[in-house]
C-alpha cells in the first residue's frame, strides 16, 4: 500500500492529470479564439488609429517642445468615432528666471487656442469622409482637454473643446465647436 503522502509519479493521482491536460486544452483552444479579428474590427481599429496619429500630429504641430500627445480613440455604437487627448496651451511659469509677462502668456494661449481649433475643424473636414467604419448616420469627435498651468495668468482658459461632426455634414458650417469651463 503506498503511503498517503508519496509524491512519485506512480501514486499522483490520476484525476488531476486529467483535470491539468483538460485545462491546457482549453487554453490552447481560447488563444486561437480570441485571437481572429472580425473584418469589421479591423476597419475600426485602423480609422481610429490614422485618426490618432493626425491629432497626435496636428497638436506637436500647434502646441510645440511639449513632446507626444497620447490622443486615444474609442468607437462608440450608434455615435460613432471619438478621439481624446490632453494638452497644455503654454508651459507652466518657471519660479526663477522666466522674463514672461502675464500678458505675452495670454497672447500666445490664445493664439493656439485659436490655431488649434482651426486645424481640429480642417482635419475633421479632410479626415471623415474618408473614414470606413464609420456610417453616414454616424459623428466624429475630437475632445481636446486643455491643462491649465499658469490658472494665475489664464483664468478664463476653457477646460475643454469639442470638435464635432456628422459625417454626411462635413461642410465648414456643419462642424460644431463647443468650449467647457
Amino acid at each position: 500500500m503506498p503511503h498517503p503522502f508519496n509524491c512519485s509519479p506512480s501514486a499522483r493521482n490520476h484525476r488531476i492529470d486529467i483535470m491539468l491536460k483538460l485545462g491546457l486544452c482549453l487554453l490552447t483552444m481560447s488563444a486561437i479564439a480570441f485571437g481572429q479579428v472580425p473584418p469589421a474590427v479591423e476597419k475600426m481599429n485602423k480609422d481610429a488609429v490614422s485618426l490618432q496619429n493626425a491629432v497626435n500630429d496636428l497638436i506637436n504641430v500647434a502646441i510645440p517642445g511639449w513632446g507626444l500627445p497620447n490622443a486615444k480613440g474609442a468607437y462608440l455604437e450608434g455615435y460613432g468615432l471619438v478621439v481624446t487627448l490632453e494638452a497644455p496651451l503654454e508651459p507652466p511659469r518657471k519660479p526663477f528666471g522666466d522674463i514672461r509677462t502675464p500678458a505675452d502668456i495670454r497672447t500666445t494661449a490664445n493664439q493656439r487656442h485659436n490655431e488649434v481649433i482651426q486645424k481640429l475643424s480642417n482635419l475633421l473636414k479632410l479626415k471623415v469622409p474618408t473614414l470606413e467604419s464609420v456610417s453616414p448616420t454616424e459623428s466624429v469627435a475630437i475632445i481636446l482637454n486643455l491643462v491649465n498651468t499658469n490658472p494665475a495668468d489664464l483664468p478664463d482658459l476653457p477646460s475643454q473643446i469639442v470638435v464635432t461632426v456628422k459625417k454626411q455634414d462635413t461642410a465648414p458650417d456643419r462642424i460644431a465647436i463647443r468650449e467647457y469651463k
